[in-house]
């Protein structure tokens, strides 16, 4: 422990912050971006989801593969994390950059931008991921890397989930040259100057309307606080610039549209001459006395800028990692190249075989519950702005329970730690099913407590993972760090679609429909997605934890071993 310090812990931790700027993006935004801003119907967007998934799954172990023959000054892994940093950057910005062109062309660009951008978070993770395996050879210190890992990774969900909206909106409202409004008595008229996609926000405001104040504000993010309480309504068009056969293959046609919550207007060409009737947006508003705002944000606009600063901020924090990390475990000095062996040894490692197993498990937990907040919190709460609160109040609970997983591990051991999280998230997760859900502060006390519950489990099964491949070479006298953690991050990417596509399925199975008055079954379905359904994966996780064979005694003896073999090699 002397000589890595935390400076080192924190550059290190840095490196899932930089991932997650973009990762989280692809979990909490992209189906957004893709749908409503960049405009692919939902069935292309689904097959092309299936295709890039497949593509980003299938190239883990290739990367790992080839970092683990890797031999350079300054490591096996940490170069990726340099070369890769600035592609990273561009690539980002790319991707969530809206091209003028016909939907064909669109697609494709769709296609080469996504699973490019897929393809560089690998070049990059899975070679920052096996560099946790070999800045030491002691667990004990891996597992404080591990901690500041999720540390910093949930530290960039915040960020995601905090500032994305706010900065596309920021943006996009200063898109000069994109969007005109003219406000002429009772009619705004809108000119769209080039192709974009954007949104029309009208608000207005009372004689006595005061800016709301910090808390106020905070309470209407948060469906807290009613804008009629200050005196201001608002009603808001979304105008999107498209062609017929996306919205065709949606199930949407051309024109005006009312929905169940808002009222959205589909256009196919720009907005020359285009005019709202300020009667038609505030029905039952008497506007006679007051002021009107308009205001137009083009999301194509800000989800690139947003985008592209993302990514660049990505690549500085990309090159510190580089530049405060060290690599001190090297494979035997004996061991020659065999991609066979290295397989081998990969399939018969029972250890890695169980993390693999209880790595696609965890996904499904975290898929179906937190897939199901914004449907549960819209549907059965009927307060679908409450949402991001459930999400934010998750996300910090996570944070701070990494506080506590060397304790955890010094305590209990990483093995029985993992088996006590588990159950703690199994039975709070059903007990959230017999929360009132009139009662708000119960219902975000429990959804903390399961995230405070299930937090640690991430850093534990991480640091798992590099103790399977000190035992791969303990038994085999080989060592193919690269190939172990890639072949755990393609278990992730496996738990994410699987776990995906479990949750579209029970959707289904219950009879939802979307913007529609939902039947009690569909209630109780979403209700349970999010309480019982969800606990059943922690069970399972922790039946497979109880066939782990690698506990605190055998890692010591292990690590013992593999240090003596290491000086005798010297």
């Amino acid at each position: 422990m002397k000589e890595i310090t935390f400076f080192e812990r924190f550059g290190y931790g840095l490196g899932d912050l930089a991932s997650n700027l973009f990762w989280m993006q692809f979990v909490w935004f992209l189906n957004y971006f893709y749908t409503d801003v960049f405009g692919l119907a939902p069935a292309v967007l689904a097959t092309m989801i299936l295709v890039v998934r497949i593509w980003d799954s299938a190239n883990d172990p290739i990367i790992g593969i080839i970092a683990d023959r890797t031999n350079t000054r300054w490591g096996k892994f940490r170069p990726y994390l340099l070369w890769g940093a600035l592609p990273f950057a561009i690539v980002g910005g790319l991707t969530f950059t809206t091209p003028n062109l016909s939907p064909g062309g669109k697609l494709i660009y769709a296609y080469l931008t996504y699973g490019s951008m897929v393809l560089i978070y690998t070049v990059v993770n899975i070679p920052y991921s096996s560099l946790m395996g070999v800045v030491s050879p002691d667990p004990s210190v891996r597992t404080k890397f591990s901690q500041m890992r999720f540390i910093m990774a949930f530290t960039g969900g915040l960020i995601v989930q905090a500032t994305t909206l706010p900065m596309v909106a920021s943006f996009g409202a200063s898109a000069e040259g994109v969007v005109k409004t003219e406000l002429i008595e009772s009619k705004v008229f809108i000119t769209e100057q080039s192709q974009g996609s954007s949104r029309l926000e009208v608000s207005t405001l009372s004689p006595d309307y005061k800016d709301p104040n910090l808390v106020q504000k905070l309470g209407l993010q948060f469906g807290l606080v009613n804008e009629k309480d200050l005196g201001k309504a608002t009603k808001k068009k979304t105008i999107y610039v498209n062609t017929p056969e996306y919205y065709q293959e949606a199930g949407l046609s051309t024109g005006q549209q009312s929905g169940a919550f808002e009222d959205i207007a589909y256009l196919t060409s720009g907005f020359a001459s285009r005019e709202f009737e300020l009667k038609e947006i505030f029905k039952d508003v008497d506007l006679s006395d007051k002021t009107i705002e308009v205001q137009v944000i083009n999301e194509q606009k800000g989800f690139s800028t947003t985008m592209t600063l993302f990514g660049f901020a990505a690549a500085i924090l990309f090159v510190i990692t580089f530049a405060t990390t060290r690599e001190r475990v090297q494979p035997p000095p004996s061991q020659k190249t065999s991609l066979g062996r290295d397989v081998k040894d990969l399939i018969s490692n029972k250890p890695w075989l169980i993390l693999f197993a209880v790595g696609i498990i965890s996904l499904f937990h975290v898929c179906l519950r937190n897939g199901a907040i914004i449907y549960w919190c819209k549907y059965n709460l009927g307060n679908e702005k409450i949402g991001p609160l459930f999400m934010l109040a998750g996300t910090l609970a996570n944070l701070v329970s990494m506080f506590i997983v060397s304790k955890i591990e010094f305590t209990l051991g990483k093995k029985k730690g993992y088996i006590l999280c588990m159950l703690g998230t199994f039975v709070l997760s059903g007990l959230f099913y017999l929360v009132p859900e009139s009662n708000t502060g119960l219902l975000i006390t429990v959804h903390v407590l399961i995230n405070l519950m299930f937090g640690p489990t991430a850093a534990l099964v991480w640091a798992m993972y590099t103790d399977a491949a000190d035992y791969g070479e303990w038994k085999t006298g080989r060592r193919a760090t690269g190939l172990v953690m890639s072949a755990c991050t393609m278990a992730q990417k496996f738990g994410y679609t699987f776990g995906g596509a479990l949750g579209l399925a029970v959707l289904s199975y219950v009879g939802y429909k979307a913007n529609s008055l939902q039947s009690d079954a569909t209630l109780a379905g979403i209700k349970g997605m999010v309480s019982w359904i969800s606990a059943l994966p922690c069970a399972l996780g922790v039946v497979l934890m109880v066939f782990y064979p690698l506990n605190e005694d055998l890692l010591k003896s292990i690590e013992n071993d593999l240090d003596e073999r290491r000086q005798n090699d010297a």
